[in-house]
């Protein structure tokens, strides 16, 4: 029997779960104002998106001679371009053409970057349908400059088959090139299941894996046919060479009949006899001509037949060296292990160190964590024992605690012949590292400053309030400034035009040496007839869009930032519809040498990435204590970690405790990390370093 406990906890999990849904199915609004939350004009909001600016020139100089030089695009907010007296057409009313206007002649004068902006004028679309053809085209010529962002953007093309011929291998050269980072770069099918294009990445790996089948089963029917013809060709070549001898010797035998007949034909008036022996020479004579000429005919049918053969042959070797090629393995990611409980005490490469509770000497102890594997699982095995994982890649092991040190090893193989391990050691009683002790910084590496924007928001005028933003909001701006020194600024119940106007203030003021988080937990909406996600501010109404912010437009304020590198960390209903994929792997088992080049490749590349609590489907706002499970699962990762953190590695280990908590609670919840699209992200990452080892 299920005890009262456990339904009470279902019943509440399932209560934050509807809070996040439609605010008309989930009762009425509270009464009372949103604190800290001031309504706003929509029109002062406005001035603050972002729109494609087209500045007026300047008045020059040269000697006695003054010019005005020509007018320059910039992505400025509309605000900032009226103060500039520029020109600009707001961005709910832009359509294709007008952004054109300003971005297309100095694309067509070769600038890489304006070049990169048409072509994702003609992929968004704009008001008319979208151009993937003629956006690919736009791309290559930027990328051919080796523009990052193109080369991102064409990759993309490549690994969706938008206006292009999908192709794997030529996505995987995009990004590299992108990256500078060879080996690093993987496929990574795993990392985004749904996407914005409406097609599941799950479902694409089985189409590519079908068509890698067919094209198995077509080279192994052209081979068939190729040995076939190559049976029929030796068979043909030898009857020819036997028709063909037969021709010689029929040639030989006629002439010999002709130099007869011209012998008796001479001698028949001199010897006076009957020309009846000439007359039936004669009749041979014409007999083996016609015989010479039917085998001379099957000579040139064979010969014919031969080369109709030769050339099948030869295109069927063709096929057959296309088949290979298009037939060599895609490069997808290794699997990946993430441990849940135990919590980590100590971590080197190889080795971890699991912390277990005193007292469970002689008792067993759950290993809980979560297996990533991309190509499918082959084997799956802890302690060289078979163990089952679940749908979800979710593993729960018992291992008996029988010493004060046991060994642990994880090990799985996927599909590829790829393998991943843990060597864990549950350990009792095991102390925690003293705190404050200076962390190891790779030298040479110019990480920048750190900043954040925090945003939590609990209080609705119209919509349900909910529970733990607040909480949520100000833990993390506490661990980001204590631990990694981030300078945060919170948000607490942030209207529509608070929102804006703080990431307006950093995209005014934030340089290529800055970096930036922006963390919203509150509502989110998604419209799935137009594809589009929303963050919904306090001041928001229920039915109507006027005071919500659209995603596509926080992506704009992100693109036109200077910061290097911004991560977003959406903790909100549909939140993931900002996400796309091809990120630079760290690989376990880098040298010191390969790791610190890593480093400073993915510092000097521009990201832009979203780490998601979900994919397009309602999440928990609770279950996490005073958090919600996503909250709380990020701040244990940031607060436990003692090394420099890439954003892919925060997403994996967020994503395992997610996927755990929500599955006790009969709820699919599945966070996700990729760059942001259209965001102008260039194959970099972002990375948390630790001011002290905790």
């Amino acid at each position: 029997m299920v005890s009262v406990a456990v339904v009470l906890l279902m019943v509440s999990l399932l209560s934050a779960v509807a809070g996040c849904t439609s605010p008309s199915l989930s009762g009425q609004a509270p009464d009372q104002p949103p604190s800290a939350a001031s309504s706003a004009a929509p029109g002062r909001a406005e001035a603050l998106f972002v729109v494609d600016c087209l500045l007026p020139g300047q008045v020059r100089k040269l000697g006695q001679m003054t010019f005005l030089t020509a007018r320059r695009p910039i992505k400025t907010s509309a605000q900032d371009c009226e103060i500039r007296g520029g020109e600009y057409v707001a961005y709910d009313r832009a359509d294709y053409r007008t952004s054109l206007n300003v971005w297309l002649p100095q694309a067509q004068a070769g600038d890489k970057e304006a070049q990169t902006y048409v072509g994702e004028i003609y992929e968004k679309g704009l008001g008319v349908p979208p151009d993937y053809a003629v956006a690919a085209a736009w791309y290559r010529k930027a990328a051919a400059q080796g523009h990052s962002r193109a080369q991102i953007n064409l990759g993309f093309f490549y690994e969706k088959g938008l206006g292009v011929e999908k192709d794997p291998l030529q996505a995987l050269s995009w990004y590299r090139q992108a990256s500078g980072l060879q080996e690093a770069m993987v496929l990574d099918t795993s990392s985004n299941r749904w996407s914005d294009t409406g097609t599941s990445t799950q479902k694409e790996l089985q189409e590519l894996k079908q068509e890698v089948e067919q094209h198995k089963a077509e080279s192994a029917a052209l081979r068939q046919q190729l040995e076939r013809m190559q049976q029929q060709l030796g068979q043909t070549q030898q009857q020819l060479e036997r028709r063909q001898q037969a021709a010689d010797t029929e040639r030989q035998q006629l002439e010999q009949a002709r130099q007869e007949f011209e012998h008796r034909k001479q001698l028949a008036p001199a010897t006076g006899r009957d020309d009846t022996e000439v007359q039936r020479l004669a009749g041979q004579l014409q007999q083996r001509e016609a015989e010479l000429a039917r085998r001379q005919q099957e000579v040139a049918q064979l010969q014919q037949e031969k080369t109709q053969l030769e050339e099948e042959t030869a295109r069927h070797r063709k096929r057959l060296s296309e088949f290979a090629q298009q037939s060599q393995p895609v490069a997808l990611a290794g699997p990946t292990i993430e441990v849940v409980d135990p919590p980590i005490v100590t971590g080197s490469r190889g080795l971890s160190v699991l912390q277990v509770s005193s007292g469970v000497m002689g008792q067993q102890r759950d290993i809980v964590g979560k297996v990533t594997a991309p190509a499918g699982v082959l084997t799956f095995t802890v302690n060289d024992r078979p163990e089952q994982l679940d749908d979800r890649g979710l593993f729960r092991v018992p291992i008996m605690v029988w010493g004060p040190a046991v060994p642990v090893k994880v090990v799985v193989v996927d599909r590829q012949g790829k393998s991943a391990n843990v060597e864990l050691q549950l350990t009792v009683n095991t102390p925690t590292p003293p705190a404050g002790q200076a962390l190891k910084k790779t030298p040479g590496i110019p990480f920048g400053t750190y900043h954040a924007l925090v945003i939590g928001n609990n209080i609705y005028t119209h919509w349900p309030s909910l529970n733990t933003p607040e909480q949520d909001a100000r833990d993390v701006a506490a661990v980001l400034s204590r631990k990694y020194g981030f300078k945060t600024k919170v948000l607490l119940n942030a209207t529509r035009f608070d929102l804006l106007q703080a990431l307006n203030d950093f995209r005014k003021t934030l340089t290529d040496n800055d970096n930036l988080l922006v963390y919203y937990a509150g509502h989110g909406h998604f419209e799935r007839q137009i594809q589009r996600g929303y963050w919904v501010p306090v001041d928001s109404s229920t039915d109507s869009d006027v005071n919500w912010i659209p995603t596509f437009a926080i992506t704009d304020v992100l693109s036109a930032m200077s910061a290097k590198h911004v991560l977003i960390v959406a903790d909100s209903c549909y939140s993931g519809a900002l996400t796309r994929s091809a990120l630079a792997k760290l690989e376990a088992g880098m040298s010191n040498e390969e790791r610190e080049h890593w480093l400073k490749s993915t510092a000097e590349k521009r990201s832009r990435t979203v780490l998601s609590s979900g994919g397009l489907e309602p999440v928990l706002d609770s279950g996490g204590g005073n958090h919600s499970v996503f909250a709380k699962a990020f701040l244990d990762v940031l607060a436990s970690n003692t090394e420099i953190l890439d954003g892919q590695r925060l997403g994996l280990e967020v994503a395992a405790r997610v996927s755990y908590a929500a599955s006790n609670a009969q709820v699919e919840q599945d966070p996700q990390y990729a760059p942001i699209r259209y965001a102008g992200h260039e194959a970099g990452d972002f990375l948390f370093v630790p001011t002290v080892i905790q």
